[in-house]
């Protein structure tokens, strides 16, 4: 045999030997809860002896010995000779992690593992003396290591029949109607796919064009016939190809029964896993990608969310937890839920242990609600751990799950209940290479959205949009939502309009909108390089073809919102016709260029916000008063304030009675008055003092600007 096929057999030995460590990880600890499922027994020994049989013809002889070991307890348990204990178990799930290290050893060339200690144990437990006292469990995070994945996708595990031979006929047919094809070969046909996507787009756009020039032509209408049977057999042959890349999600979830049992055993609680849509299928790349995320979420459930058997027997709960890992398809979509009848998450306990931790201040705690606390779990550095342990506490492991996701422009939301439970849900492309995207345009200049980030679409007029702490928002339903501004975080010349689009995107478990001129359309689109040279730019992922044949930006969600976030924080005039009475304004102010403004409010932290949204307008300067006494001497010295903005719940002299003053004294400044209420009886004691508008705290600033506008100048044309 010559060493092309000596390394072509080692080749075939891995992927074999990846695939039955993989279900033997599995299978055992379905065992150790099914201890009297012969057929399932009968199976993990049958994979113990195929790998100790390849592993001994290869001359693999630590392998070899290390299985040989293993299958003489896994011969006496099927034959009843022994009974599964949990030292047994724990064992034999050693032997498991000794395996997977001897085959990275034999994928590096290297030999590292010791499997002295190991094989002492199982020469114990097979002669019966194995007990807690000479065994050490096997460390759960050493479990929760997430393997490699194997280079083809695992056969769903299936009951062995009870007749041997015609299992072994049975599977002796499958080798045979499969094959093995190398991944670079796959991507290839999906780059060739791709481009037959965009020719097809082309041809469609063409074929359209051509029909509404020349309407009835016989040829035209055979175009078109011959263009949608184009269209229907390439949408076939991209499916078909992209299925050829897809794998069962059973491949990850598989991995997490010895995941969940290890942390169980060394928390000391009981807990369940409960798997379905095992499945569901997912791009090769995806699947690669989502093994991390998930780790850290079932182990967040396990240590963070269920309970010890005491406290949940205390609560009226089963003694034992449950965590439900689920998938299913939703549209081009995959969502993965990791559901908990935990203890849940507390948002008033989050929020405290964030500002503890210097996450986020008192005002933003004050400011979230409930969706909001529970996506503090991602700041990078946050945890509610009590004590740092091997399985959490150092605050990276949902820090890790919303950098993965972002990558896959997924989505992650959170629901929780106190005593009830947290359910996840992970919403996923099917895959990264062909996308729907949503078409849109921004100063002219036309930008692909993957659909996979859009949530909804709303259309708005300018004087919507609020201000709060230099960056735009929008009140939409429940919620405040950040905006941001396509054409500012591009450099792009603005287009004045009345009413524009926002883009409703989620990222990991943000949410925000991106403000558009117009809404083109949804379309199949091709993900391009833009290879080394114009590659690496900020909020840029990529380019595509449209059917026009002009090449179109496609937008990195996570890029954008981090593009926005570095510019400097301003606020915008969002009213046409406020720039041209602000210019009329400062023309015609007395002694400076700006509107002065005396801002009276006993409280400091109002003042000082009051002040801020004031000054970050160039036409405008403030000058503080902390009671009615002090504005009404600051009039007797200063005889160029514009505008007075007064609060009206304020001690010694309040608002009414400090405009009644300014009126008496025969000042004709105009007033606005400020409260957090406003009683119907305190409508006719402001029309009374002299008092000429009415503003509700917290500031809508641009109606405040407004506002001003308005009054300055209606002053202007009186006098």
């Amino acid at each position: 045999m010559n060493n092309d096929d000596m390394q072509e057999l080692v080749q075939d030995f891995l992927v074999e030997t990846n695939e039955i460590i993989e279900n033997l990880d599995h299978d055992l600890v379905e065992l150790e809860s099914n201890q009297n499922d012969l057929e399932l027994l009968n199976k993990i020994f049958r994979g113990a002896h195929t790998m100790k049989g390849s592993s001994s013809f290869l001359g693999f002889n630590k392998l070899a010995e290390l299985t040989h070991h293993a299958e003489d307890i896994l011969n006496k348990l099927r034959k009843g000779e022994m009974v599964v204990t949990r030292e047994i178990m724990d064992t034999l799930l050693e032997f498991v992690d000794k395996t997977k290290q001897i085959i990275s050893d034999i994928e590096n060339g290297t030999d590292t593992t010791d499997c002295t200690s190991v094989i002492e144990d199982l020469k114990l437990a097979s002669e019966g003396r194995l007990t807690a006292k000479n065994k050490t469990a096997p460390a759960a995070q050493q479990s929760a290591q997430p393997a490699q994945p194997a280079a083809a996708p695992a056969p769903k595990p299936q009951a062995a029949p009870k007749q041997e031979p015609a299992k072994q006929t049975h599977q002796a047919t499958q080798v045979e109607q499969t094959i093995r094809v190398d991944v670079s070969r796959l991507d290839s046909l999906v780059n060739l796919v791709g481009e037959l996507v965009l020719s097809r787009n082309m041809l469609s756009q063409i074929a359209g064009e051509l029909e509404n020039k020349f309407e009835n032509e016989y040829l035209v209408e055979q175009l078109l016939v011959a263009t949608n049977s184009i269209g229907m057999n390439t949408t076939e042959l991209q499916l078909a190809i992209m299925k050829t890349r897809m794998i069962a999600i059973g491949k990850v979830f598989n991995k997490f029964p010895r995941v969940v049992r290890d942390i169980a055993r060394d928390t000391g609680k009981e807990i369940e896993l409960i798997i379905s849509g095992e499945e569901t299928e997912l791009d090769k790349q995806v699947i690669e990608s989502i093994g991390d995320p998930l780790l850290h979420m079932i182990r967040n459930s396990c240590d963070h969310g269920v309970e010890t058997p005491e406290v949940r027997l205390a609560k009226g709960k089963p003694r034992m937890g449950t965590v439900n890992l689920s998938a299913y398809h939703e549209g081009n979509h995959v969502v993965i839920e990791i559901k908990d009848d935990g203890a849940g998450m507390d948002p008033d306990k989050l929020k405290r242990k964030a500002i503890e931790k210097g996450v986020i201040t008192v005002d933003e705690a004050n400011s979230m609600d409930d969706k909001q606390a529970f996506s503090l779990i991602f700041k990078p550095g946050f945890s509610t751990a009590e004590k740092i342990t091997n399985i959490s506490g150092r605050g990276v492991g949902m820090d890790v799950v919303r950098t993965n996701i972002e990558k896959l422009n997924g989505i992650i939301t959170i629901d929780s209940k106190i005593n009830e439970g947290s359910t996840f849900y992970l919403k996923l492309p099917l895959t990264l290479a062909i996308i729907q995207a949503l078409l849109v345009e921004v100063a002219g200049e036309t930008f692909a959205i993957p659909l996979a980030s859009v949530v909804e679409t709303v259309r708005i007029t300018n004087e919507e949009i609020h201000s709060f702490e230099g960056r735009e928002v929008l009140k939409l339903r429940d919620r405040v939502l950040s905006l941001i501004r396509l054409d500012e975080a591009f450099a792009l010349d603005e287009l004045e309009q009345d009413e524009i689009y926002v883009v409703v995107v989620a990222l990991a478990e943000k949410q925000l909108g991106f403000i558009v001129d117009k809404l083109i359309g949804q379309e199949e689109i091709v993900i391009k390089s833009l290879g080394d040279y114009l590659g690496g730019n900020p909020g840029i992922a990529g380019a595509t073809i449209t059917g026009d044949g002009r090449v179109r930006l496609i937008l990195d969600v996570a890029g954008v919102i981090e593009v926005a976030q570095n510019m400097p924080r301003r606020i915008r005039n969002t009213k046409k016709l406020s720039s041209n009475k602000r210019s009329n304004i400062q023309a015609s102010t007395k002694k400076t260029n700006a509107v002065k403004v005396l801002i009276c409010d006993d409280s400091s932290t109002d003042r000082k916000i009051t002040k801020k949204v004031l000054e970050s307008q160039d036409w405008i300067e403030t000058v503080e008063a902390p009671s009615g006494k002090d504005a009404l001497n600051i009039l007797d010295r200063d005889n160029s304030v514009d505008l007075i903005i007064s609060d009206i719940m304020m001690p010694d002299m309040d608002g009414f009675r400090l405009a009644r003053s300014i009126r008496e004294k025969g000042y004709d400044t105009p007033i606005i008055a400020m409260s957090a209420r406003m009683e119907p009886s305190d409508r006719k004691k402001m029309n009374a003092s002299g008092m000429n508008a009415f503003i509700q705290k917290p500031i809508n600033q641009q109606l405040l600007l407004d506002k001003i506008d308005e009054l300055i100048s209606q002053k202007n044309n009186n006098g």
